[in-house]
């Protein structure tokens, strides 16, 4: 009987090490995923995510593709030059959100009303349709 338990110990033992090794090679955040995604990669995630709201046509796609991948690639630079810096963090963060703002009002000046009522519909639905126009801009 002891073998039995003792082996049962064993086993249990084994399995939870490995285990946790599986999980220690996943990606642990989705942040971590996108990290690894080009600029023109996540512009066109923002132009698919504001597509399924709004119905955008193609003209406008291409557009605002082009407003997004400007807009990453400027608020990935402002970035890149206060990393590691944690005292000038507020600074940071108010520069990419005049990127933002800038960004949200250049899309809004390309979509129809319609399309920017169906974004903030979507909006106080509590979905939103992320990084595409606020309602108060």
């Amino acid at each position: 009987m002891k073998k039995v338990i003792l082996f049962a110990a064993c086993l249990f033992t084994l399995s939870t090490a490995v285990n946790a090794q599986e999980t220690a090679r996943k990606p642990k955040t989705e942040k971590a995923v996108k990290e690894n995604l080009t600029p023109e990669q996540r512009a066109q995630k923002n132009v698919d995510n504001l597509n399924a709201v709004a119905g955008l046509s193609d003209e406008q796609k291409t557009k605002v593709k082009d407003l997004a991948t400007t807009r990453i690639t400027k608020a990935d630079a402002i970035k890149a030059k206060y990393k590691g810096q944690a005292e000038n963090k507020e600074t940071m963060q108010n520069e990419i959100a005049a990127v933002r703002k800038e960004y949200r009002q250049s899309v809004k000046a390309i979509l129809t009303p319609e399309q920017i009522e169906k974004v903030k519909a979507r909006k106080k639905e509590g979905k939103g349709a992320e990084n595409a126009i606020d309602a108060n801009d």
